[in-house]
């Protein structure tokens, strides 16, 4: 009857693997944005860029441009 903590009281040990998991999910948080930041700054190919110009004309057009018809 001597530990009379307080029932919303949490013991120190579960404080420390809260940190740990946050300690990893920052890590990998940290991994991605690094390769998401790799890939986007990779250039657009050409391919999707004419199909883009193509999709941009279609649209201002009002035609169709016969793709997935």
């Amino acid at each position: 009857m001597e530990d009379q903590r307080k029932p919303a009281e949490a013991p120190k040990g579960g404080e420390r693997k809260d940190e740990t998991a946050l300690g990893a999910s920052n890590a990998i948080g940290r991994r991605l944005k690094a390769y998401y930041e790799d890939v986007a700054s990779e250039p657009v190919p050409d391919r999707f860029l004419s199909l883009l110009d193509a999709l941009d004309a279609a649209e201002k057009g009002g035609s169709k441009s016969g793709m997935g018809d």
